[in-house]
């Protein structure tokens, strides 16, 4: 045999073509929970499913996100109630001058009590 593949190689082609690097950064290790917004992305259920091979349950549960997050915005037009971001504004970028999502603070003092449940 003139040569094999790398190890990350096969395991990116079991992973959606992801490097091992890029596998690993929706990974939780133990005891990670209790430290993230119940916001985070790390926890999303369809996600999981679909890290976990689970298709079906992945389709089932992003059906049931986009169903909740369609709940809420109606819930907040029926209130007159404007949608905000919680750690992120709009401004002007002060490196490239744009447009940008800059980050207004209180993610990492993690107060988490009044956030949403959106999963």
């Amino acid at each position: 045999m003139l040569s094999r593949p790398d190890p990350w190689l096969v395991l990116g082609l079991m992973m959606y073509n992801f490097t091992s690097f890029a596998v690993t950064l929706n990974e939780l290790e133990p005891g990670m929970e209790r430290l993230l917004a119940p916001t985070d992305c790390r926890l999303r259920p369809d996600i999981r499913a679909m890290e976990n091979g689970d298709i079906d349950l992945a389709s089932a549960e992003k059906e049931r996100l986009e169903e909740k997050q369609r709940a809420a915005r109606r819930d907040r037009s029926k209130d007159e109630e404007e949608w905000s971001t919680r750690w992120f504004h709009l401004g002007t970028n002060p490196f490239t001058g744009a447009e940008d999502w800059l980050y207004a603070g209180g993610y990492f003092d993690r107060k988490y009590t009044d956030c949403p449940n959106i999963y």
